[in-house]
């Protein structure tokens, strides 16, 4: 019925209120369609075209409304069959009942792929300049920390002198170059445990020239680590395309009203109190459960301040205001429990160098903690289980690769380990 031999294209779903009754919908969006470009008389169905907008399903004071007619089915008929239809429906809500069925989009989505049918359509998060990243492999974020005292590579790529920035962009050509890297990720602010914050007009100081100097000479997508709002909107402004936010949004309140307003995508980390005072707040009476929860309060934060869901990573935020046996529960279950609880949210883990790797392997030197690592990394990327917990275990239904994105130091040996692990993934 479909013609299979078409380019990729890209399917989203929204969610709009409107006066128009459904009939007047359809038109409005038919006059839609034609001032696109699509000629409605005529053309392949269900073949490649322009534009498409179908009405999926219609709501009238919270009661879900039926239509038939010629021209006009809601629900509509083959949205239960369609991967590319309830992948993003799931991402908008996936508990959302399908009126007929009773069922959740969610849980119909996972009947599809039981059913049989392939795992076909690949999450994107959409980036300045009309470029996108697309998660159909683990991605991989490359640390360039331009700061005198981070905990791994302080100093590295940190020069007092103003304007010396030589080696920091050679190493992010090098990551580029050399390591296939996906995203650089600038950041002129240690948040180690126990750092001080630094100065706006100092951070923008370390990160701008940086960030102006890589946009110029490559195309690379950059993010900005950072938790001052007046920083991130300079380096977006200087050729940044996403916000990672270690505090998830509660640091600066005009982070998010700042993220919103430029429409870029940002990665909220859960966190607890600053990098001064986060080592004494590890209670936790189910860290997977809670971190999950306090998540969700980040994203519904975001989404209250205008920031779209598919602009949001979350960042369980390994080492930040938890102990060595948080973090290895995290890992342990982030594949499993912790991403059904945030209902297959897109994903960034660091884990790298981190000190609970030292513990495990016996290694002070965090630069000696590569090949530890890597097996942090492969944690998330093949997904957790372990228990009996109904939630966990490698659940092959569930969409996409297992790890959305890895902020790493070492990009090359990780992105080697992850690449072999995504074709295992894949593989039939």
């Amino acid at each position: 019925m479909y013609v299979l031999d078409q380019p990729s294209f890209l399917n989203g779903v929204v969610e709009i209120s409107t006066s128009l009754s459904p009939m007047e919908l359809l038109n409005t969006l038919k006059q839609i369609e034609e001032t696109c470009g699509r000629e409605l008389k005529g053309g392949v169905r269900y073949g490649p075209r322009v534009i498409d907008l179908d009405i999926l399903l219609y709501y009238s004071q919270e009661k879900a409304v039926s239509v038939k007619e010629h021209n006009l089915t809601i629900p509509h008929p083959l949205m239960a069959e369609r991967e590319f239809v309830l992948s993003p429906l799931c991402d908008l809500n996936p508990l959302l009942k399908h009126p007929q069925t009773n069922a959740t989009i969610f849980d119909t989505l996972k009947a599809l792929y039981e059913s049989g049918v392939k795992k076909e359509a690949v999450r994107v998060l959409p980036l300045p300049r009309n470029r996108l990243l697309a998660f159909n492999q683990t991605l991989i974020m490359g640390i360039l920390n331009v700061t005198p005292d981070s905990f791994s590579d302080g100093g590295q790529y940190y020069s007092k002198e103003e304007g010396n920035i030589k080696k920091a962009v050679e190493e992010a050509l090098y990551m580029v170059n050399e390591c296939d890297v996906d995203v650089i990720d600038v950041g002129g602010e240690s948040t180690r445990p126990g750092s001080k914050e630094v100065a706006v007009e100092e951070e923008m100081k370390r990160v701008l020239p940086v960030i102006e100097e890589i946009r110029r000479v490559s195309d690379v997508p950059i993010s900005i680590d950072t938790r001052h709002s007046a920083v991130a909107k300079a380096a977006i402004k200087a050729g940044a395309d996403i916000i990672n936010d270690v505090s998830g949004g509660t640091f600066d309140p005009q982070m998010l009203p700042t993220a919103s307003s430029l429409s870029v995508p940002i990665i909220l980390m859960h966190s607890r109190g600053t990098p001064e005072t986060m080592s004494k707040l590890t209670n936790y009476s189910n860290v997977v459960e809670d971190v999950a929860s306090e998540l969700w309060d980040r994203v519904h934060d975001a989404e209250n301040h205008g920031i779209y869901k598919w602009n949001i990573m979350l960042d369980a935020g390994i080492g930040f205001a938890k102990g060595y046996e948080e973090n290895v529960s995290l890992l342990k279950h982030g594949n499993g429990k912790l991403r059904d609880l945030l209902q297959d949210a897109s994903m960034l883990w660091g884990p790298s160098r981190k000190r609970f790797i030292g513990t495990i392997v016996e290694e002070e030197d965090a630069k000696e903690r590569d090949f530890g690592t890597i097996g942090a990394c492969l944690a998330v990327t093949c997904g957790g289980g372990g228990t009996n917990d109904e939630m966990d275990g490698n659940k092959e239904w569930r969409r996409g690769v297992g790890c959305h994105m890895l902020r790493v130091h070492n990009v090359k040996a990780v992105k080697q380990a992850v690449m072999v692990m995504d074709a295992i993934h894949k593989a039939d």
